[in-house]
Parts: structure tokens; C-alpha cells; sequence
């Protein structure tokens, strides 16, 4: 009887202590809602300020689904045969234009009628097809995404897969980003879209030069192909610069969040 009196007193002053250091805690403790509020507060002036986002504003690129001309038509010396796009095929290869519904069982992503092509069969060379003027000019801290859609042919042989091909955006003529795409990535007899995004710093050698697309089809290895090109989209979209006071906010949230997760750890080791 005395041993089950002294368990039954040890267990009462066990659960007053636990329970006098309960309160204790519960003072000295910020309320667990007031804790999670500064944290949401500070999160939402962050997500704010971080989630600046400007919209993507099309680039006009001319006949960017060769419709025209209407009637697909080819040539081996015309290099100005789809309007508003110049060909540099060498030695003598067939390009132009062709009826999707002709060469493909799915139109895929393609866009219209038609699609330009290149016969790509003359050893060791880059053939391209690049807008024939400027799409703009280039600007700083802007990013440029190109997509398009490339047909791989349905059947197998010579000329019915793309080959490894390219496209890029350009600087009075010259390079400044490329993705290229192998072949064997587009299933037989569709067209699939592909994207190349790029964003140009501050300033730079190609701020203000003419903005120009090209396609490509690189050099063959051991085969006849012919890549299928169309439905061209260009949009440009400026990066969000926050100004002075935007990043004022920025650091109040920054340090909100700071003494949020300092009072919290602050109590856990008390």
C-alpha cells in the first residue's frame, strides 16, 4: 500500500513538473499561428517579388509555313523559291516546296499545306534556309524562343528520313544560339516541334544587329535525306528588372523570413 502511495506521489509530481514547464513554455513561446504567419508574410513578399514575369510578344516571321507559293514547287537554282526565305543548297540538289499530304500519314505539328524541304545527297556540305530580311532588331536582356517543326517522311530509303539537321537565330548573318536535332528523333511520317530558347545579357556585341532565323540540314553521312521544315514561331519576352524599391521589398521579406526561422530555432533549444 505505502509503495503504490509513494509510485502514485512520484507520478503527481512528475505531471505537475511536466506541466508547470508546459505553461512556462507556452509564455515564452510565440504562438505557434503568429510564428507560421511571420514565415507565410515574409514567403509572399519573396514569391512576389521573384514571380515578375513579362509576356511573350510574337515575332511576325513571313510565310513561316511556305504557303506560298500556293502549288508545292521545286528547283535546284531558284534559291528565292519560297517567298520570304533564301536557300543555299550546293551542288545542284533539289529544294523547295512540298504537299504535306503527299509525303506524311499525320500532320503532326506542321501548320497548312505545304512544307519547305532539302534534298540533302551531295557529300560533305551544310545546306540552309534563312529569312530573307530582318525579323528586328536584337535587344538586351530579352529572351528569344524559336520553335518549328521538322517532318521525317513515312516509308524508309533515300530522302524519307530529316538527317541531322539545325536551327538557329542569327546576327546580321551570323550564329548566336543552335539546337540541332538528330536524326532518328522525329517518328516516321509526322512532324514533331522543337524549341531553342536564348536570352541575351545586358549588352553585348549583338544589341541593335538584324534579327534572323535558319534552318539547316548538316552534312550527310553515307545517305540521301530530305528534311521537312515548317510552321516557324518566333516570340520575344523582356526579362523583369525590379527597380530600387521592388528590391527594398525583396530585402524586407528576405529578413522577415530570417527572424522567423531565428525566433523558431531560438525556442526549440530553450
Amino acid at each position: 500500500m505505502n509503495l503504490k502511495l509513494n509510485i502514485d506521489s512520484l507520478v503527481s509530481i512528475a505531471r505537475h513538473e511536466a506541466e508547470s514547464r508546459e505553461r512556462t513554455r507556452q509564455v515564452s513561446d510565440p504562438p505557434f499561428h503568429f510564428r507560421h504567419w511571420m514565415k507565410a508574410a515574409a514567403m509572399a513578399v519573396v514569391l512576389t517579388v521573384s514571380g515578375l514575369t513579362s509576356n511573350a510578344a510574337p515575332i511576325t516571321v513571313p510565310n513561316a509555313s511556305f504557303e506560298s507559293p500556293s502549288s508545292p514547287t521545286q528547283t535546284s537554282s531558284n534559291p528565292n523559291i519560297a517567298t520570304g526565305w533564301v536557300f543555299n543548297v550546293k551542288g545542284g540538289s533539289a529544294y523547295g516546296t512540298a504537299a504535306i499530304s503527299s509525303n506524311f500519314a499525320s500532320t503532326g505539328t506542321s501548320s497548312g499545306n505545304n512544307y519547305a524541304f532539302i534534298n540533302n545527297d551531295y557529300p560533305g556540305v551544310t545546306d540552309t534556309i534563312t529569312s530573307a530580311a530582318s525579323l528586328g532588331t536584337i535587344s538586351g536582356l530579352t529572351t528569344y524562343t524559336l520553335t518549328l517543326a521538322i517532318g521525317n517522311r513515312t516509308g524508309t530509303g533515300l530522302y524519307h528520313d530529316p538527317g541531322n539537321v539545325s536551327f538557329s537565330l542569327l546576327a546580321n548573318g551570323v550564329a548566336f544560339a543552335t539546337k540541332t536535332v538528330n536524326s532518328g528523333t522525329v517518328p516516321d511520317g509526322t512532324f514533331e516541334d522543337f524549341t531553342l530558347t536564348y536570352t541575351t545579357p545586358s549588352s553585348g556585341s549583338i544589341d541593335g544587329e538584324n534579327l534572323e532565323v535558319q534552318l539547316a540540314s548538316l552534312p550527310e553521312t553515307g545517305s540521301a535525306y530530305q528534311p521537312g521544315f515548317d510552321n516557324i514561331r518566333l516570340s520575344t519576352t523582356p526579362v523583369p528588372v525590379p527597380e530600387p524599391q521592388t528590391w527594398a521589398i525583396l530585402g524586407i521579406g528576405v529578413l522577415a523570413l530570417w527572424l522567423a526561422e531565428a525566433v523558431t530555432k531560438s525556442v526549440k533549444r530553450d
